[in-house]
């Protein structure tokens, strides 16, 4: 499995079985966009970002910041070496001195074989997580949560 991110620290590819045959994106754009207490912004042009990986490893380290939100965040992909698994960690840091609500979105736009006709997703509840599959590719989107002290 590959995943790659463009600039925007968009998903743009991810490839499996293996690289350079099936683009489950083929191309297009899985965005991630953050809303904070009735505004919202996609992960684009309007943050500073710092996109590199954690010293000696495949895992990134991105900061990105967002002056008009005032939230900053830090996230961390990898991909298993032995269970094809995508991970992404996210930690987000409220810069207001007050409690504020916020969530995250992703948009994932995959054409799985690729090609569009047959994409079906649905929300197991019971993993809590959304499924996105066709034929013999699935893939599944897990979200835990946990409140960030600082």
């Amino acid at each position: 499995m590959l995943v790659n991110f463009d600039r925007e620290y968009r998903i743009r590819d991810i490839y499996y079985p293996y690289v350079g045959k099936e683009n489950h994106t083929i191309g297009h754009p899985c965005r991630m966009g953050i809303w904070v207490d009735g505004q919202f912004s996609w992960m684009g042009e309007e943050w500073q970002k710092t996109l590199q990986y954690k010293d000696e490893t495949l895992v990134t380290d991105v900061k990105a910041r967002n002056d008009r939100l005032k939230i900053e965040i830090q996230a961390y992909d990898a991909v298993d070496f032995h269970l094809n698994v995508f991970i992404k960690e996210i930690i987000v840091r409220n810069l207001e001195g007050r409690d504020r609500e916020v969530r995250l979105f992703f948009n994932h736009d995959f054409h799985i074989y690729g090609n569009e006709i047959g994409d079906t997703a649905y929300y197991d509840p019971d993993t809590m997580a959304i499924i996105h599959y066709k034929a013999q590719r699935y893939s599944s989107s897990i979200a835990a949560t946990q409140p960030n002290a600082g």
